[in-house]
């Protein structure tokens, strides 16, 4: 497992707490919460505080075993979620990312992996 994109839920469930957030819900596949935001339906809420929140934004599209998807769901569904196992070898054409908004304005900022997850107080939210 790629820990860049995938963790245990009571780790991860520390680390937001460590910077701030109120995790909402998450994806779990093989007992690893999956940080990677293409695992996630665009529009998915992943964190929030009293003044911002973490969205999915973006469209997926991942080249695996020869064959185009546009969704990790039908990726697992044709291939199982073993496939996770050979996470390296997807090769990512688009991806999603994570998006911080603060209630009321535009975005503040976009990240994708696990060690640039904001800290709410550096983002003032």
């Amino acid at each position: 497992m790629d820990l860049k994109y995938f963790i245990g839920l009571e780790a991860f469930d520390l680390i937001m707490r460590d910077k701030g957030w109120t995790l909402s819900e998450t994806r779990k596949i093989n007992n690893n919460v999956c940080i990677k935001p293409d695992f996630y339906e665009s529009g998915f809420i992943i964190a929030k505080t009293p003044k911002a929140k973490i969205v999915c934004i973006g469209e997926t599209v991942v080249l695996y075993n020869g064959k185009e998807y546009n969704s990790i769901d039908s990726l697992i569904e044709d291939n199982g979620e073993d496939s996770v196992d050979n996470f390296s070898s997807w090769e990512f054409k688009e991806e999603k990312e994570w998006v911080v908004y603060k209630y009321g304005t535009e975005w503040t900022f976009s990240f994708t992996t696990l060690n640039k997850f904001p800290k709410t107080t550096k983002l003032r939210c």
